[in-house]
C-alpha cells in the first residue's frame, strides 16, 4: 500500500491511498468465500453453491463490503503512520473497485493544526494596584446596608424618590394584550423593568389610584414583548412603600455573626475589597497575556473544534437556565442566532486552547495525577462533601481529561506570567 499526504491548508489534509491489484483481488476472493459459506441459494446447501453463481448473485454487495473495508483499514493505517490528529469524517473521492486493477482513493480530512508558538515569553502586561480608601469601605458598607432595607407603606404623600410602587396592570398594543398582571412592582428611579418613561407616570401616585397612559418603547428595549411598540397601560396602584435603612451601628454589624462592632465590620470589608482588587488585577493580567499570545500567533482554526465549542456554550447556557428553574420548553431559544452570537468567542477559546497546549508541549509542562488528586480534594473540601463523591464525578475518562486540561491551562498561564514583562501601576 502506498500513501501520500497533501497539505490543503493548515487545518486540512488530503490523503491519497493506492492499494495493489493483487491485494484487491485477495480481498474480493475472501469476500466471496465468506458469503458462499453463509448465504443460502436455492437448490444448494450453504457452502456448496458454484462460485460463479455466488459471484453473479452477490457481486454488488461483496464489492461494496470490500470497498468499505479497504477504505477504513487503509485510512486508519495512514492516519496512524503519519501521526495525524483527525477532527472530521473523511470526504472520500475515487475508490472505484475494478478486479485486476489497483484501488485508488483520496480522503480529505480536517486536522488539528501543527503549531510552533512564538513570542509567548516577554509579553508586556500592566498590573494595576488599587489602593482601598476609606470612602471605598464606607460605600461598600452602605451597599450592604441597602441590601437589608425594608419598605413600609406610606399614605400621607404620593410616590417619589426611590419608593416601591406595587400595582396591577394591563398592557395592550394595537388592540392586543401584551401582558397582564395583578401583582407587579417597581422601585422608582431604577428603570426596571418598564423604563424611565413608564416610571414617570407613576410619580406622585397613591394607593388606590388608577391611571391610564401610553409608553413608546425603543427598538432596542431589552424585553421583546415591548420592543419597538407603542403600548397603552391601565394601572391600579395597590401600595406605595418607602425605603427604610437599618441604623448603621454596632448592632447592625453584630447581625453578621462573629463581628464585635461596626469598626470590625469595616476592617473585614476593607480586607474583602483588597482581595477583590487583587483578584481583578490577576484576571486583567491573564487577559492581557491571552490577548498578547493571540496577537503574536495568528493561525487558522478548525471549523469542527469551533462548532463543538459553540455547542458546549449553548449547553452551558441551557443548564444555567434550568438551574434557575426556567422551563426550556417555554423559552424561545433560537439556536441559529445563538450559534452566530457564540461563534467569535468560541473561535477565540479554541485558538487559546490550542496555543496553551502547544506551549505546554514545547516547554515540557505537564499535570501529574498527584496534582489532579490534590485539586479534587480541594474541590471536595470547598464544597463540604466527601472526596469519594468528587472522585466519582470525575470517574469517566472524558471528565478527567477536562479537569486535567483546566489544570494544564492554569500552569501554562502561570508560566506565561512568570516570563512576562510586567510593570505595576496604581489605579486611578
Amino acid at each position: 500500500m502506498k500513501t501520500s499526504i497533501e497539505t490543503v491548508s493548515s487545518v486540512e489534509k488530503r490523503i491519497r491511498v493506492e492499494i495493489p491489484a493483487d491485494e484487491v483481488s485477495r480481498r474480493v476472493e475472501e469476500g466471496y468465500a465468506e458469503v458462499r459459506k453463509m448465504a443460502p441459494l436455492r437448490g444448494f446447501r450453504k457452502g456448496k453453491a458454484p462460485m460463479s453463481m455466488v459471484r453473479r448473485v452477490f457481486k454488488e454487495s461483496v464489492e461494496a463490503d470490500v470497498v468499505e473495508h479497504l477504505v477504513r483499514d487503509s485510512l486508519s493505517e495512514a492516519v496512524k503512520g503519519n501521526d495525524l490528529k483527525i477532527l472530521s469524517l473523511p470526504k472520500i473521492d475515487g475508490g472505484k473497485l475494478t478486479e485486476g486493477q489497483e484501488f485508488v482513493f483520496t480522503a480529505t480530512v480536517e486536522v488539528v493544526p501543527e503549531l510552533n508558538p512564538e513570542g509567548y515569553k516577554g509579553i508586556s502586561v500592566v498590573k494595576e494596584k488599587r489602593e482601598v480608601q476609606d470612602e471605598d469601605v464606607d460605600a461598600a458598607v452602605d451597599r450592604l446596608r441597602g441590601s437589608f432595607a425594608q419598605y413600609h407603606a406610606v399614605e400621607e404623600r404620593g410616590a417619589g424618590g426611590t419608593d416601591l410602587v406595587e400595582f396591577g396592570f394591563t398592557a395592550t398594543s394595537e388592540g392586543e394584550t401584551v401582558e397582564k398582571s395583578d401583582a407587579a412592582s417597581i422601585v422608582l428611579e431604577g428603570g426596571v423593568p418598564f423604563g424611565k418613561e413608564f416610571e414617570s407616570h407613576l410619580t406622585g401616585v397613591r394607593a388606590g389610584d388608577r391611571k391610564t397612559f401610553e409608553v413608546t418603547f425603543e427598538s432596542d428595549f431589552p424585553n421583546g414583548k415591548y420592543r419597538g411598540k407603542k403600548v397603552f397601560f391601565e394601572v391600579k396602584v395597590n401600595a406605595v412603600r418607602e425605603k427604610k435603612l437599618p441604623d448603621l451601628d454596632d448592632d447592625f454589624a453584630k447581625s453578621f455573626g462573629d463581628i464585635n462592632g461596626l469598626s470590625e465590620l469595616k476592617e473585614k470589608m476593607r480586607a474583602r475589597l483588597v482581595s477583590e482588587a487583587e483578584e481583578a488585577a490577576r484576571r486583567s493580567v491573564e487577559e492581557q497575556l491571552r490577548q498578547g499570545l493571540l496577537e503574536k500567533n495568528p493561525f487558522e482554526v478548525p471549523v469542527t473544534l469551533v462548532d463543538r465549542q459553540v455547542l458546549s456554550m449553548i449547553e452551558n447556557t441551557a443548564n444555567q437556565l434550568v438551574s434557575q428553574g426556567i422551563d426550556l420548553k417555554k423559552v424561545n431559544m433560537d439556536f441559529e442566532k445563538m450559534k452566530e452570537r457564540f461563534a467569535p468567542n468560541a473561535g477565540r477559546a479554541v485558538r487559546l486552547s490550542l496555543l496553551l497546549s502547544a506551549i505546554a508541549e514545547k516547554e515540557g509542562i505537564d499535570v501529574p495525577y498527584s496534582e489532579i488528586e490534590a485539586e479534587m480534594k480541594r474541590m471536595a473540601a470547598s464544597a463540604g462533601i466527601e472526596y469519594e463523591k468528587i472522585r466519582e464525578m470525575y470517574g469517566d475518562e472524558e471528565r478527567m481529561d477536562g479537569l486535567r486540561n483546566q489544570l494544564l491551562d492554569r500552569k501554562v498561564m502561570a508560566f506565561l506570567q512568570e516570563h512576562a514583562e510586567a510593570k505595576e501601576e496604581v489605579a486611578g
